[in-house]
């Protein structure tokens, strides 16, 4: 190409006064515009760095490709539109996990499968493994191998080498930081993810979840102006917008004080059935699991120790090393009867048995679950003519557990009598506990499977959590 040539083509480059291109110059204009794209590129990368390091994640899992989270985070300029909008599904899906991790420390195989509508909570006693297993299933973390499905859609396919972007999978994580972000309003946050074109008819519109989260006079504060609860309220709120097909929860209350936790748990128990999506729970609180689980999974040591429905795992004595240990009980549902004014108790019917609990604001017919200690139950022959107990139901004994010939303690386990049907037949399986005795009681007492027996405890050695 001749001079004259570039000088037609380029009109605007330097030229000297004969009429040639003045390299020098171009020169010095070249070497700046590489000084200050150098300059561009360090910048970016220093607001990059100085984002919180969960903050561009979890903009994908709210559908934020990773351009648009950078536009919009790193450099904290306006959104671009979406190309086009997401795919909104007609139907609620379950959602199956298949997964095997393999990282420093960690070395997971599991399953689980949620249902629309229903929630699973993962626990054990090594949270990081809960954790882990959340992150893979949201695409946070790699995974070694398995299958992430919604309905027939798959997300991740180890061996068919399936792995949809975080962003494409919509399994929407929420975790105890809340992840809010810091340049935006409550309202901007909130609008994040919420996608552009029409929402499905089932789908929550924005003027709705300010109402149900109570948001309206926060829209304007930004996130270092709001309370811990405020910011889960927030958090939660633009999960719900960006049309989630699933929730993940990693402890969402766990920087929020204690006196502030029935609130909230209200809300995320309404969740799974107003919005039918598939929710899974991991919390360190057994509290939790009791309020919103309708399964539970166990992982010890990276496997499965067990998995069913909530009370059936949660009661099993066999699984009380990988729970609560010492701590660990029975998980009995039933109807709130009776409230007594006069002395401040409530009575509860479970299998046609009345408990007496500490008094409580659930109404009268509402369903809630009971917490009961196996350490704080006794077992006696006949009903006891002298005692402080209020409560004693009549069951019999299935199972007796004792640790070690020369151990100190044994576990009981017993089927609690129920009321039967109008058809003679039980209404739904039998109710059961167990109880935590000393080897010496249950042999003085000679204690045997298929013994009758009478299953005593206080009023306050109870934990009352609503149900629906």
């Amino acid at each position: 190409m001749t001079m004259d040539t570039l000088l037609r083509a380029w009109p605007w480059l330097p030229t000297l006064p004969d009429g040639q291109i003045d390299l020098p110059l171009v020169g010095n204009i070249v070497a700046a515009s590489m000084m200050a794209l150098l300059a561009l590129m360090l910048w970016m990368g220093q607001r990059t760095q100085a984002l919180p390091p969960m903050s561009r994640p979890l903009a994908h899992t709210l559908g934020a490709s990773r351009w648009r989270s950078w536009w919009t985070l790193a450099l904290q300029l306006p959104a671009p539109p979406l190309a086009k909008p997401r795919p909104a599904s007609t139907s609620a899906r379950a959602l199956s996990v298949e997964l095997r991790l393999q990282q420093p420390g960690l070395d997971i195989r599991a399953q689980f499968r949620v249902p629309p509508g229903r929630v699973c909570a993962l626990v054990g006693r090594e949270p990081a493994t809960q954790s882990a297993l959340l992150q893979a299933a949201a695409g946070l973390i790699p995974a070694k191998g398995g299958r992430i499905a919604l309905g027939q859609d798959t997300l991740y396919d180890g061996s068919a080498r399936i792995n949809l972007p975080v962003h494409q999978r919509r399994l929407v994580w929420l975790d105890a930081h809340a992840h809010l972000f810091a340049h935006l309003s409550v309202r901007g946050n909130l609008r994040y993810g919420l996608p552009r074109g029409a929402a499905p008819a089932d789908a929550p519109d924005f003027a709705q979840i300010v109402a149900w989260l109570e948001l309206a006079t926060l829209l304007p504060r930004r996130p270092a102006q709001l309370t811990a609860a405020q910011r889960v309220r927030v958090a939660l709120g633009r999960a719900l917008l960006s049309r989630p097909q699933a929730l993940l929860l990693d402890n969402p209350l766990g920087e929020v004080p204690a006196h502030e936790h029935d609130e909230l748990l209200e809300l995320l128990a309404e969740i799974p059935r107003r919005w039918r999506l598939p929710m899974v729970l991991v919390s360190p609180k057994m509290s939790e699991v009791v309020r919103l689980a309708d399964d539970v999974l166990v992982l010890h040591e990276g496997r499965m120790a067990s998995a069913g429905p909530a009370l059936q795992v949660l009661s099993d004595v066999s699984l009380s090393t990988f729970l609560e240990g010492t701590d660990a009980g029975s998980v009995l549902e039933g109807v709130v009867r009776r409230h007594d004014l006069n002395w401040l108790l409530s009575e509860v019917d479970v299998g046609g048995q009345r408990i007496t609990v500490p008094a409580m604001l659930h109404p009268v017919g509402s369903r809630v679950r009971l917490k009961l200690r196996a350490r704080d139950l006794s077992l006696h022959h006949q009903p006891p003519s002298d005692t402080s107990s209020l409560n004693c139901l009549h069951g019999r004994i299935t199972q007796v557990m004792l640790a070690g010939e020369h151990g100190t303690y044994g576990a009981v386990g017993i089927e609690l009598d129920q009321a039967l049907g109008l058809h003679g037949d039980a209404e739904q399986s039998p109710p059961a506990v167990w109880a935590l005795l000393t080897r010496k009681a249950i042999q003085q007492m000679d204690w045997q499977p298929g013994s009758p027996c009478v299953v005593g405890f206080k009023a306050m050695a109870t934990t009352v959590s609503a149900w629906h």
